[in-house]
């Protein structure tokens, strides 16, 4: 287990890296089971507005620092502790090589049954164990039958991109039924690896730009990146 560091209240692992942080979560010996957690400046302040998405937070098992702006904020805080971004597409990547690999089983949850179709594809370069997927377009009186269909593939990793907090919600009513699992929520991460969306270039990525790049891409997010001004108060504040 890795340390934890606090970062407005919410704990998160000091983990060094995605590659250690991987092969903790998932090796020949055993998969930890519990939720992972992407924490990022927007998801600090939704879950300040947000009771319930704050409380999945706090009771998360695995919270780690997917957004810039809390690596920064960590390395401000924690000097000591040499924390980079472990971006949550990236780490379900190294997750699914890592699947196939061990051949642990998997169900995907989320985004269009099209999406689904070419992600299961491109999966199986890394002979990924599919055992079931569902579209994230079903109802809140079908939520059960989905649980139910989880819980009888046996899958060891279920990733759900439903969005924050859709997806934080549904994967702890999931898990209190289903524990023994690996649950990750990742987003628009399925758009990006079918080739739906394109996600930024690597210089983005590596100067932390990511989300400027998406708010050029798609300008009706402007509404969404206030929040990063609160963070960015938080942080010249010391309000950390």
């Amino acid at each position: 287990m890795f340390d934890k560091v606090i970062i407005r209240g919410i704990a998160l692992q000091a983990v060094k890296n995605r590659e250690i942080f991987a092969n903790w979560l998932m090796n020949e010996k055993r998969i930890q089971f519990g939720r992972l957690v992407a924490i990022n400046a927007e998801k600090v302040i939704l879950s300040e507005k947000n009771p319930l998405l704050r409380r999945v937070i706090d009771e998360a098992e695995f919270n780690y620092a997917d957004g810039i702006s809390v690596v920064q904020s960590i390395r401000k805080k924690y000097p000591n502790y040499k924390i980079e971004r472990i971006a949550g597409a990236d780490l379900w990547e190294t997750l699914m090589q890592r699947a196939g690999a061990l051949n642990v089983p998997v169900f995907l949850v989320g985004s269009s049954a099209d999406t689904l179709t070419k992600v299961e594809a491109k999966l199986a370069q890394w002979k990924v164990n599919i055992v079931g997927r569902q579209n994230g377009y079903f109802k809140a009186e079908q939520e059960q039958d989905v649980i139910e269909q989880i819980k009888a593939s046996g899958a060891k990793f279920i990733s759900v991109a439903m969005g924050t907090p859709k997806q934080e919600l549904f994967i702890q009513q999931l898990q209190q039924q289903y524990p023994q699992a690996l649950y990750m929520g990742v987003g628009g991460t399925y758009d990006v690896f079918a080739g739906k969306v394109k996600r930024a270039p690597k210089i983005w990525q590596n100067l932390g730009l990511e989300w400027l790049y998406r708010l050029l891409k798609q300008p009706t997010r402007w509404q969404r990146q206030l929040n990063l001004l609160k963070y960015a108060y938080y942080y010249l504040t010391n309000q950390l």
